[in-house]
């Protein structure tokens, strides 16, 4: 409008594009071990067709802060870690054809091999060595879960924990209470062979069990 009150209109039209929803899935999800440390990492980024939209440019950055290799421009690539332990956010950022784009991450995990180490023996009168004392398996970090359970000869559960550094030490039963405090109430059971069952998770949801027998001597 002029300053003499004379006006005229003009109308345009302007294409709005949608923007790209970045998503993807590591295969194994998320976790594995530093014996075989890759993931393929699955694209599964989507963009509303409006206009002719689609996603025309991938970018991948896998987290290694060190390296200069450590992207990708493929749809779904495979990638492969360093052996080592470690915990790496991988970045995909989704471009379409007019430059809208959109970004994503996720930790993935690459966790140590799982040693287990079991002992056949053990004497909790204290008459040997300290470590002897009690029984449990070792376990390195390898493992995100631990169940370890023992059995007697009539196959009854006579001790379980969750704890791997928890150590059984030879006695069957149940805690009480005297008069509002905890009151050791376990009795030793008696020198023998015992069953054990031992099951471990990895960090990549793996499962392995182990069974066996452990001798208690007095």
């Amino acid at each position: 409008t002029s300053a003499f009150g004379c006006d005229t209109t003009i109308t345009e039209f302007v294409d709005v594009y949608p923007i790209p929803d970045a998503e993807f899935t590591p295969d194994p999800n998320n976790s594995t071990t530093a014996a075989l440390p890759k993931f393929q990492f699955n694209n599964e980024s989507t963009v509303n067709p409006v206009l002719g939209s689609q996603i025309t440019k991938n970018q991948w950055n896998f987290g290694i802060l060190a390296a200069l290799d450590d992207t990708s421009t493929m749809q779904s690539p495979l990638f492969f870690y360093p052996s080592d332990t470690g915990r790496y956010e991988v970045e995909l950022t989704v471009t379409t054809q007019y430059g809208c784009s959109d970004v994503t991450k996720h930790e993935v995990i690459i966790g140590p091999d799982i040693l287990v180490y079991i002992p056949n023996a053990f004497s909790p009168d204290g008459g040997g060595p300290d470590e002897n004392d009690g029984f449990r398996a070792v376990v390195n970090d390898g493992a995100q879960t631990y169940h370890m359970m023992i059995f007697n000869r009539w196959g009854e559960v006579i001790w379980e924990s969750a704890d791997r550094e928890e150590e059984w030490d030879g006695k069957y039963g149940t805690n009480t209470f005297h008069n509002g405090v905890p009151y050791d109430n376990r009795k030793d059971v008696p020198q023998g062979v015992y069953a054990y069952y031992l099951e471990i998770t990895s960090w990549n949801g793996e499962r392995f069990k182990y069974t066996g027998t452990v001798t208690l001597t007095r």
